[in-house]
This record gives C-alpha cells, structure tokens and sequence, in this order.
C-alpha cells in the first residue's frame, strides 16, 4: 500500500503554484520525527503498537512510514467500520502470509461488537499479524483509569473492555508541537514551498497541523456562518461535528446531516442568512482547503449513498456550545443498535430528556440502561425487579464475563434500593461487593471508589452526617490521586460533602464550596451537564436556607429553563426545582403566584406518581407545615 491518504493520512495544503515543488504529489516528503527510532523498533518487534497524540500531530503520517519501512512485504488489512473488525481478524488468522492489522482513529473500532479483549486473545496465535494503531489524546485520555465513567454498569463493563485493549498495546506518543531539532531538521525540506510555509507559523501550531490546514479549516466554519457566505455549509459542519460529540463515531449519512442542519440554520438567523442552496452548501463544505482536509470527509460511495464525517480537528476544539435538543432526538432516530447504547451513555449525563424519550419509543435494549430510566423517574421498585429478574435468569447478555455481570447486576439492585429509601439493606449489599472487589481490583480503582462512596451515601441517608463526612472527605482525598482534581466524580464528591455540610448547619459554609464546584464543572463537565445544573440547584438550595429567598429565586430563575430544556418539563428534578421556587416565593410574602406553582407541581406528581408516592407525600407534609407557620 503506498496510498497514505486512503489510510488516513491528512493531506497537505497546497497553493497555486505549489505544483513546482519536488514533492509535487498530495503529501510532501516525510519530516523525521524524534518518535521514528522507537517507533520503526516497536513496529518490528511488538504486535500492537499505538501512537497516541492530538488531532494533526502527524499520527498516521508517523506510523505509516514506519510500516512501509519495517514491514513492506506484509499483507494490509483494513477495516472499514467497528462492524467489520471482526471478520477482518477471522480473516488474517487465516493468512499463511504476515499480514499488519491498520486501525486508524483506534476508538471507532474499540467495542465488545468490534476489537474487544477477547478478540485480541485470539490473535495471539498469530504473532506475525501486527496491530498497528492511532488514537487521539482525547479519546485515549477516556481509557485510563483516571476517567472511568459513572454512568451505569454496562457503560463501565464496555469501557473497562475498551481500556484492557489500550493496556495491551505498546503505546508510543507523538506531539503536536514539533520540538527544535525537529523543527531543524524540516527546515532541510523547506525547497517544497507547503513545508516552508508551515514553518513560518510554527511558534503557535504544529508542523504537521499547519500542513494538514486545522487552523484554517476551523477559521473557515466559523467565517462561513456570516450572512451571505456559507452558512448552510456551515450548519452541515456543525451537525457533523455534534454526531460525534454525541457518541456517533462513525460516518453519518447524507440524509441525517440535511436533516440535522436545518436546525443549526434556524438559530442562527436561518432565511435572514441568505443561505447558499443545498449542493452549493454541499461542495463548499467537501471543498479540501488547497488541496488539504476539507471539513466533512467522505466515506462511502455515491452522491447520496455516501456517508460524512467532521474533520477530528474541528470536534477536539474547547469550549463548544451546548448540543441542541433536536440533534440528540434526531440522532437517536437513525442510530443502529450498536451505536445506541454509545449514545444513550451521553445522553443521560447531557440529555435525559432525549434518553427517556428514546426509552419511550423501545430503542434501548441494554437492562442497565432501562432500569436507569426507571429508577430516573423514581420508578425504583420496577427497576429492581427488571434487574432481579435479570439476575435470575443469569445474564445471557454478560458479555463474556458473567461474573463481572452478576456482580454489575447487584450493584445496581443495592444502588436503587438505597434511592428507593432502604439504606439498611443496599448498605449490606454494598458491603458484600466492596469484599469481593477488592479481592479483584488494585486499590485506587474507581470501581472501588463507587462503592466507597454508595456505602458513605447509605450512612448519609440513615442520617449519620458526621460518618457520612467522614467517609466522603476520606474518598475525596483519593479520587484526587487517582482521579485527579476536576474529573466527574472528584467534583461530584465535593457537592455532596457541601450538602452534608449544610445540612450540619454551616449554610454559608456550604455555599463557597458549592460555588467553587460550580466553577469547575462548567469549566470541566459542561453547563449541560446534569451534575453541574444539580450543583446550581444546591447552591439555590443553600441560600434559601439561609433566609436569602431573593437570591435563591435569581438562581432558580436562572437555572429552571436549562433544567427543563435538559430533563423535559415533567422530570422529578425539574418538579424539585419549581417546588422549591415555590417555597421562596411564599417566604417572600407572593402567596399567590406559590400557590398557583405548588397546586401545578402536586398535580403533576399525583398523575406521574400517584398520591401515595414518597415524594408526593412528603410535599404535601411540607405544604401543610409552611402554611400552618403562617397562621396567626
């Protein structure tokens, strides 16, 4: 194979004139990279290398010279898609000849449906097939043991799967910022005029980055939304980009990106754009920017049957706005079976809406991910016997480890009997795993930590607070050795410690730490993020309990219609949040807009969750004894 593009490889720009240079094809001559030595030696002597490094830091270019150099007799496989990574294997386990397994953007074909543990066992005996892989940091970085997620047990089973392939793989490391002597030694090449022209841009971006045109791709969406220009164009980019933050990483298809785009083309002015017509938007966005990149990636055949993905440079920018709600109902409406489970594990961290409107409609197969939409609408008891039920029947869906199920299986029955209001009993189930799994995991496993903090929960709720701060402080202080300072969990623990906290009394106390969780997680989660809108209702919370009714409400005000926008109007979080705008509304003397919120909240809980609902009795207790404070 002498193609690098076709293998993943980003092209160079190119200007007029360009075509004179001594390397006039679409890639110039290969720079050395410091990475070569180690990588040629691994490449020749391990059977699954992984280069690891940011979106254009030459990943592919690095590694596909190394191939060709090592191992240029050997036979090339490719995967097109995660579906097709398991009979490629079966495939090349048949060669007689050595063959190199080529896994560009490793994380698409990662997965217990694709490149899994098991499947990487059996090509053990096959050493002279040689895995050869690339990853961006970004991706990479949601595979080590400081990031592993806390959503439900099947999102952790396919995750640590994920992350026992990476710990198998020889892992080499490229960076984006080229050091001086390399820097040095690309100035040799500098007669081919795209090289020269990177380097003068080199104080701030990459060698490879500048060649492969990231900075003026990205310059170039963000132009094309002005009136006028490109912003239809502009609002496909941003549907594509939005797939893959959702979960979708694999080429989306025609039909879904013009159908996505009209919403992004809505917001931002739609008509009053004067947007280009639809093949127009098409070409300028397909258009690869002087012969580089361009900002959708073909893949597939056909005008219409083809399929596109965003340029991985544009996805890995910081600071993105919030995905819109439609794009997740959208997505969610042409995703496989497969890629399903991927999406709905984001979407109930940014999207619980979207995700229980997909439960709604049948589309989630997983047990673990209907019992959590269950339990999310306080729907604990059905959650527990869907899971029992499971139990019993032993998990045929187990995934290759029915241990690891049956123990994810009562995980969740204990975590939901604890939510449902029995911490007795969840606590001595809890108790009951953490033994086992410490007998299985290295201390400082987050897996552990879940535990450790579910049992600090049950003492919480038994109404313990000072074991329960205990507990939690102790927690604290490994996640952020193990997890580090600003990772979900870390900050998550850090809310509940506020909580305790105030309800211990220290309501100012309480406040400052909250706020500083709140600074974090919008910097780290999102302002979509469900933990962090928890944190602004806790922050609500906590100053109304200090008597500051008006502040509580400018921050209920504030949050209320990002709550619904991300749960729907009828979630028990959103309930919460109008109940407790309510309360400060009757505190501050406006009897008659509380009543009217309080009537409508009840109503809402007496059809969602009947009268004899926890929740709803619990209201109406508190009703009962905020009027009877107000009597004479």
């Amino acid at each position: 194979m002498s193609d690098a593009i076709r293998l993943g490889v980003h092209p160079a720009r190119s200007d007029q004139g360009d075509q004179a240079s001594p390397n006039g094809g679409r890639l110039p001559a290969y720079v050395p990279r410091e990475i070569d030595d180690a990588l040629r030696t691994a490449v020749a002597h391990e059977v699954f290398v992984l280069i690891v490094g940011e979106s254009t830091a030459g990943k592919s270019r690095s590694a596909f010279e190394a191939m060709r150099a090592v191992l240029p007799s050997h036979r090339l496989a490719v995967p097109v898609d995660r579906s097709a990574v398991i009979p490629l294997v079966e495939y090349v386990s048949r060669l007689t000849e050595p063959a190199v397994l080529w896994l560009d953007d490793l994380e698409c074909f990662l997965g217990l449906d694709g490149l899994s543990p098991q499947l990487l066992s059996e090509l053990t005996a096959r050493p002279e097939v040689i895995r050869v892989a690339t990853i961006r940091s970004s991706q990479y970085q949601r595979f080590t043991a400081r990031r592993e997620p806390a959503g439900d047990e099947q999102e952790r089973t396919a995750w640590r799967a994920s992350r026992d392939v990476l710990q198998r793989a020889h892992i080499c490391s490229l960076d984006r910022i080229w050091s001086p002597q390399e820097l040095e030694a690309a100035s040799s090449f500098a007669e081919d005029p795209r090289i020269a022209r990177a380097l003068r841009h080199t104080h701030a971006f990459g060698l490879a980055e500048m060649l492969a045109a990231g900075p003026e791709l990205l310059e170039d969406w963000q132009a094309a939304w002005e009136a006028g220009t490109h912003p239809r164009a502009a609002a496909l980019v941003a549907a594509a980009v939005d797939c893959r933050r959702i979960g979708l990483d694999e080429p989306a298809s025609r039909e879904l990106l013009e159908e996505l785009h009209h919403h992004y083309l809505a917001a931002r002015g739609g008509h009053a754009l004067r947007p280009e017509s639809l093949e127009e938007a098409w070409h300028w966005a397909l258009q690869p920017v002087h012969g580089a990149s361009s900002l959708l990636l073909p893949s597939g055949t056909g005008a219409h049957s083809a399929r596109f993905i965003a340029f991985d440079y544009l996805v890995d920018q910081p600071h993105q706005a919030t995905i819109p709600a439609e794009t997740w109902d959208i997505v969610f409406q042409h995703a496989s079976t497969n890629q399903i489970p991927r999406i709905a594990g984001k979407a109930q961290w940014h999207q619980r809406r979207a995700f229980h409107q997909a439960f709604d409609a049948g589309l989630l197969e997983s047990v673990f991910l209907r019992a959590s939409a269950l339990a999310d609408r306080h729907r604990y008891a059905e959650a527990i016997a869907l899971l029992s039920r499971e139990l019993e029947r032993q998990g045929d869906d187990a995934g290759g480890d029915p241990l690891e199920y049956n123990r994810s299986l009562r995980h969740n029955i204990a975590f939901y009997t604890m939510l449902m209001g029995q911490p007795g009993d969840a606590e001595a189930a809890f108790r009951a795993l953490l033994a086992e799994y410490e007998a299985l995991l290295p201390a400082g496993d987050e897996g552990l930590h879940v535990i450790r903090h579910n049992l600090a929960s049950c003492a919480r709720r038994r109404g313990d607070l000072a074991d329960a701060l205990d507990q939690f402080r102790a927690l604290l202080a490994d996640r952020e050795v193990h997890l580090g300072p600003t990772a979900m969990n870390t900050l998550d623990t850090r809310r509940v410690i506020a909580c305790i906290v105030a309800a211990m009394g220290d309501l100012d106390e309480a406040v400052r730490q909250a706020r500083e969780v709140l600074e974090l997680e919008e910097a780290h989660l999102g302002p979509d993020h469900i933990n962090t809108l928890e944190t602004r209702c806790c922050i609500a919370d906590f100053l109304a309990r200090t008597g500051d009714h008006t502040a509580a409400l400018e921050a209920l005000d504030a949050c209320l219609p990002d709550l619904v926008r991300t749960n729907g109007r009828e979630h028990p979080v959103v309930l919460d949040a109008k109940w407790q705008r309510a309360t400060s509304l009757w505190e501050n003397g406006q009897r008659a807009e509380a009543q009217g919120e309080f009537a409508q909240v009840l109503a809402i809980r007496d059809r969602r969750y009947g009268p004899d609902d926890p929740t709803t009795r619990q209201a109406r207790t508190e009703l009962t004894l905020l009027r009877s404070r107000q009597q004479p």
